[in-house]
């Protein structure tokens, strides 16, 4: 069995170009796969880098509960924080000790087209799940996975639940889902390790990504200084070993909704 932790970065809410303060261009659904028998030392492990770099922030608190956010530490203002770079460095290598794989659906929004958020949260999930069925289906085992998301509110999680079993059930390639198991699970990313690391794992998919794209958009923000992480992240991608309909299904898959899909 795998768990699939899966958060939001970037906003799927419209936006302006130039861009209005808080706005962002893209939006992207971020994944990371632990095998079942992994979670608790990859839990215990990334315990102990919190413990270790957040010592004075923690103080009398429970270590489990603290969150560093992702869109914090890689925020353009931080790109001199020492500390917070090597945490995300750290934060990085324990993936790979326990192997995760990594995925990401980024979305290049269209400013003046905008799409619903709704529509754009759960088509992700969709492609993802697309993902994960390859994932499953490469590994050298029979393994199914179960998808845990970081909850939003109620009636949204209600929402992108419903759809996901519509997907897979009623839609043709979802159908072909059948490693998924269950409708997605929604946690509060307090509880949950492998929540906390994919929201910053995810902001350094996000803002590089966001990086590549700045050009084109005035006002953006300049993320150049999470470059440095773009290999290590990319060497934790779901590389696919087959093809689907003629086609891979990496771990990362990018839609211009100004240009079409890549």
């Amino acid at each position: 069995m795998y768990f699939f932790y899966v958060d939001e970065a970037g906003s799927p809410e419209g936006h302006h170009e130039p861009l209005l303060e808080g706005e962002t261009p893209i939006f992207s659904l971020n994944a990371m796969s632990i095998r079942e028998d992994n979670w608790k030392a990859f839990d215990r492990n990334y315990l102990t880098l919190k413990r270790r770099f957040f010592e004075k922030e923690i103080g009398t608190r429970t270590a489990e509960y603290f969150e560093t956010k992702g869109s914090e530490l890689t925020r353009p203002g931080n790109r001199a924080n020492i500390r917070g770079h090597k945490f995300i460095k750290q934060v990085l290598s324990l993936c790979e000790k326990h192997e995760a794989s990594l995925f990401s659906i980024v979305f290049i929004k269209n400013s003046t087209k905008p799409t619903s958020k709704k529509s754009l949260y759960t088509m992700a999930l969709q492609y993802l799940c697309e993902r994960f069925q390859a994932f499953l289906e490469e590994t050298t085992d029979d393994e199914n996975g179960m998808i845990i998301v970081d909850s939003r509110m109620h009636n949204i999680d209600l929402e992108v639940a419903q759809s996901h079993l519509s997907f897979i059930f009623g839609h043709k390639t979802g159908r072909t889902c059948d490693r998924i198991l269950e409708a997605p699970m929604f946690a509060n990313s307090r509880l949950t390790a492998g929540l906390q690391v994919i929201d910053i794992v995810g902001s350094c998919i996000y803002s590089n990504f966001y990086h590549r794209n700045r050009i084109f958009i005035p006002n953006a923000l300049d993320y150049s200084h999470m470059g440095v992480y773009w290999q290590e992240v990319t060497s934790l991608e779901f590389k696919s070993q087959k093809t689907y309909d003629g086609h891979s299904r990496n771990g990362f898959r990018v839609i211009d909704f100004k240009a079409g899909p890549n």
